[in-house]
């Protein structure tokens, strides 16, 4: 195949198909795979024409499927027809918003950084020791821009938006890392009392 390939991860992001339906419609063989690899891991990568594909098949029966990707892949289309001209697929949209959708993992990809002299090799922001997937997770949990950009002035709001997009396609792998203080002790402990404070009842205020 030629052109860009895409990691079943990737392709999940791409379509905004769940993973498991990316998986099942590979081990379908509802669209076909290139052997490949990822960090070090065999993985089956789908096509461009594969993405679109996947967009578009749950709509048809599962004798056309098949042929859907078939002829997409002999000849990458705008329209579709299919059964001798009886069924014709309209893709321009389909096309449309996948390219759109590359575009943005492709800018967040110019974003970020893995070095494993800067946060362990956790992604983070070219030019920043900011982990990709905690903006990501902090936005999850309802931190809105203008909180990030308060407590981390380094990130732009197009890093803030983009990190989701980047954590979909590229979650982290195994536990989550342990911060180097987790089970040192602490060197001092102190005590101090608090202040007294009157606090009226609910119903009295």
């Amino acid at each position: 195949m030629d052109g860009p390939l895409f990691t079943p991860t990737e392709a999940a992001v791409l379509t905004r198909l769940s993973l498991k339906a990316v998986n099942n419609a590979i081990d379908k063989k509802t669209v076909a795979t290139v052997a490949g690899s990822c960090a070090g891991h065999s993985v089956r990568l789908l096509s461009e024409s594969a993405l679109v594909s996947l967009v578009i098949a749950p709509t048809l029966a599962p004798e056309l499927r098949r042929k859907l990707f078939d002829t997409l892949v002999a000849e990458p289309r705008k329209v579709v027809s299919l059964e001798s001209g009886l069924l014709k697929l309209d893709l321009r949209r389909s096309w449309q918003e996948l390219v759109l959708r590359l575009r943005l993992l492709r800018r967040v990809l110019s974003l970020v950084i893995s070095d494993p002299e800067i946060m362990g090799g956790d992604p983070v922001f070219k030019g920043t020791r900011i982990p990709v997937h905690l903006i990501a997770e902090l936005a999850a949990q309802g931190a809105s821009e203008a909180e990030l950009l308060e407590h981390f002035p380094r990130l732009t709001a197009q890093m803030i938006s983009l990190a989701p997009l980047y954590a979909q396609a590229y979650p982290l792998r195994g536990r989550p890392r342990r911060h180097p203080w987790h089970d040192l002790q602490p060197t001092r402990q102190s005590r101090r009392p608090l202040a007294r404070t009157c606090v009226k009842p609910y119903a009295a205020r």
